[in-house]
């Protein structure tokens, strides 16, 4: 697996270690955490993370206004909303916000493998389509 680094941003400690034991399954080689927004942008900012994992619901802000604030540091910064709301609005706002994927809570192994696969897709260069 290419090298892939994933920040994890939820409040909630034991999601935040699920989380970060399933991406070491999966062979991500760096994660970073942080509890809440303030901290995301703080860490986001001193080193750079190929994926955002976003919890919608923080204790400081929300998700969205959150996933707004990594588009505008990095234009094309890979986040993907993680909650446990399933409802087509929700996801449909995400989307339209600019979120890269939206994972429903509780998640399996097989969905942020998914999440890191669809990350190395678009990571990859065109190859040789004309």
């Amino acid at each position: 697996m290419q090298e892939v680094s994933v920040l994890i941003v939820e409040d909630d400690p034991e999601m935040r270690s699920l989380l970060r034991k399933t991406l070491s399954q999966i062979g991500v080689s760096r994660i970073g955490e942080a509890e809440d927004g303030n901290n995301a942008i703080q860490k986001y900012l001193e080193e750079f993370y190929d994926i955002v994992m976003l919890d919608i619901g923080l204790p400081d802000m929300d998700g969205l206004k959150l996933l707004s604030s990594f588009k505008r540091l990095k234009k094309d910064a890979f986040v993907v909303l993680v909650t446990g709301d399933d409802s087509i609005e929700s996801i449909q706002t995400a989307i339209s916000s600019g979120a890269n994927g939206y994972v429903v809570k509780p998640y399996s192994y097989e969905k942020i493998l998914d999440v890191i696969n669809n990350y190395m897709l678009i990571q990859e260069p065109d190859q040789g389509l004309v």
